[in-house]
């Protein structure tokens, strides 16, 4: 190459030459006999000095990059290791890497956020417009501000990994919203304070939050679905909630969300919480000691917001409807073999009873008014549909699973255990309750134990599709109720020690099949009990043994069309009893052993 140089005639030629070997971002390649062009990352290091301010050394070259990264030639800023001092914001940009790899910063109390997607001020900015960013390590300490550490919006391809986020108060960790394609990658969230007095609760580590002004006024407001969002390998300590949203653009959903393989502990609120989202998979995740565990919402009588707001704020048209919209038959939410350890009293909320998992729909009897915190949402049942809860391990000083106006959804294969002292509980807890019009649900091949009031209810005007397969073991009360609801088919469960009744059908409720199911060992009641003008299509090849009164007894004006093919043995009262004014059309073929009587009918 020397040799050529020296050949070529003129210093201009020369100095033309140097200048192109000197750019070290173009490579060319050649394959064959054709060639392509091949471009690297242009690499910049900023060595702040050390303990120093290092706001605008850093920010020097991001606004370099602003101008000069593209899709062909990526920025990457590596600062050098150590610890430094944060006055301001880092702003970045498109088609940039910000390496902080072995370096502390610490805020300032007058820095206010630590990094933020986007213009320094109020961000002008439309759509998704900022793409390909990763910011790499880096120890963040909020030093107790109160705003917000790192805020991503506007934005699509955004990573984060390996980073430490610690030390907010009464602010989020990080906040999210109008993001096409974020990653989150192990990566630790911690020591964030809040102060249940505020006057605004700002409870999420991570919070994928809407574009309106009450809540990122850093940016133009906009009907932006936030989507293709994974949160994965990473750990939350000291936080109050940890992961989710509350809040919520009426019929705009956040889609595709990952949330996978993470660690909670300490937290004051709620480990997870959703808020109108569709394509949801919650897996993996060890959740320790939280007084609610995963909570999964539509929409909320706060923090909903129509998308007529955002428009009038930032001037960007939204075809998204104003108007009660019915809500998608499948929203397509899985949560799956999570372990959960649900622990005391939820300080934010007084008003809400701990469990491990729940599904909350929202049911608004009349139009919300309009307040600095919510819009005028419309009436109507905005329940939520297509729920999978599978094969999760919840241990709790409270409820287990529950389903609130929830419609079509599984609840199958969990292990629930209760683990609190029932003297001390000021309400009753179950392991599986299906509540307030959660309909065409099935609860299978689940395991409950030691609850001290129920092992699985189905209440406040709901239906199961099936009860099947299920385990209810030492239940304090009823093994498995139905109370003023219904269910299609109660079949091949096993009670064990129910200290009430074993199978009640009650208050007006009804049961299709009750079949093939066994209860062994009532305390005080019937192993299956029909009552107070309930009813039932079947009672059929149940095996009912070691009880203190009754094997099967229908009464107040219940009815049953046939009791056939049960097999029971040593009762303490009747082996089937139907009192006055009660009715079973048939009743054949069963087995009794060791009752004081066999069958009463009167």
């Amino acid at each position: 190459m020397a040799q050529l140089i020296d050949t070529m005639k003129g210093a201009g030629m020369r100095a033309m030459l140097g200048k192109c070997l000197a750019v070290t971002a173009l490579a060319v390649c050649l394959v064959g006999a054709g060639a392509t062009v091949a471009y690297a990352d242009t690499v910049v290091t900023v060595k702040p000095k050390k303990g120093a301010d290092a706001y605008k050394a850093i920010q020097k070259e991001l606004d370099k990059a602003r101008k000069k990264a593209s899709s062909k030639n990526k920025y990457t800023i590596k600062v050098k290791k150590g610890s430094y001092r944060l006055s301001h914001h880092l702003s970045i940009y498109s088609n940039t890497t910000l390496d902080l790899s072995g370096v502390k910063l610490k805020a300032t109390k007058r820095g206010g956020h630590m990094i933020k997607v986007g213009a320094s001020s109020k961000d002008k900015k439309k759509g998704y417009a900022y793409k390909n960013i990763t910011i790499k390590g880096g120890d963040l300490n909020n030093n107790g501000n109160k705003t917000t550490a790192v805020l991503v919006a506007h934005a699509k391809n955004v990573k984060l990994q390996g980073m430490k986020v610690h030390n907010s108060k009464d602010a989020h960790l990080m906040e999210v919203a109008g993001v096409n394609g974020l990653t989150v990658e192990k990566c630790k969230f911690y020591d964030q304070k809040q102060n249940k007095k505020a006057k605004v609760l700002t409870l999420e580590a991570i919070q994928l939050d809407i574009l309106v002004n009450t809540h990122m006024k850093q940016y133009r407001s906009e009907v932006l679905p936030t989507k293709n969002v994974t949160i994965k390998s990473c750990s939350f300590n000291n936080v109050p909630r940890a992961v989710g949203s509350h809040t919520a653009f009426l019929n705009s959903y956040t889609t595709n969300v990952k949330i996978l393989n993470n660690t909670f502990t300490n937290c004051k609120s709620s480990a997870i919480q959703t808020r109108g989202y569709m394509n949801c998979l919650i897996e993996g995740n060890t959740i320790k000691s939280t007084p609610r565990g995963i909570v999964i919402e539509t929409i909320s009588d706060t923090g909903t917001y129509l998308a007529s707001t955002a428009v009038k704020e930032g001037k960007v048209k939204s075809k998204v409807s104003r108007k009660y919209k019915k809500p998608v038959a499948n929203q397509n939410i899985v949560v799956r073999n999570n372990t959960i350890s649900v622990k005391g009293v939820d300080p934010f909320f007084s008003r809400v009873e701990n469990e491990g998992i729940r599904v909350a729909g929202c049911r608004l009897k009349k139009a919300l008014k309009k307040t600095s915190q919510t819009d005028a949402i419309p009436k109507g049942s905005y329940y939520a549909s297509g729920v999978t809860i599978e094969g999760n391990n919840v241990t709790t000083a409270a409820h287990g699973i529950r389903l609130d106006e929830t419609r079509n959804s599984t609840v199958s294969n969990n292990t629930l255990s209760f683990n609190g002292n029932p003297k001390k509980a000021k309400t009753g807890f179950y392991g599986i309750q299906l509540l307030n019009n959660s309909t065409g649900n099935v609860i299978k091949g689940n395991t409950a134990s030691r609850f001290c009031t129920h092992g699985i209810v189905v209440s406040a005007g709901s239906s199961a599709a099936s009860i099947e397969g299920n385990s209810v073991n030492d239940a304090g009360g009823y093994g498995i109720a139905v109370l003023g609801s219904k269910a299609s088919r109660i079949a091949d469960n096993r009670v064990l020690n129910a200290g009430i009744i074993g199978i009640y059908i009650m208050n007006g409720g009804s049961a299709g099949a009750i079949e093939g199911n066994t209860v062994s060992a009532v305390s005080k009641g019937s192993a299956i009990s029909v009552y107070n003008g309930s009813s039932a299509d079947r009672i059929a090849n149940n095996a009912l043994a070691n009880l203190s009164a009754n094997g099967i007894m229908v009464h107040q004006k219940s009815r049953v069309g046939s009791i056939t093919g049960n097999a029971i043995t040593r009762v303490g009262k009747y082996g089937i009893y139907v009192d006055e004014g009660s009715q079973a059309k048939a009743v054949t073929g069963n087995t009794i052993v060791s009752a004081y009587r066999d069958i009463v009918i009167k």
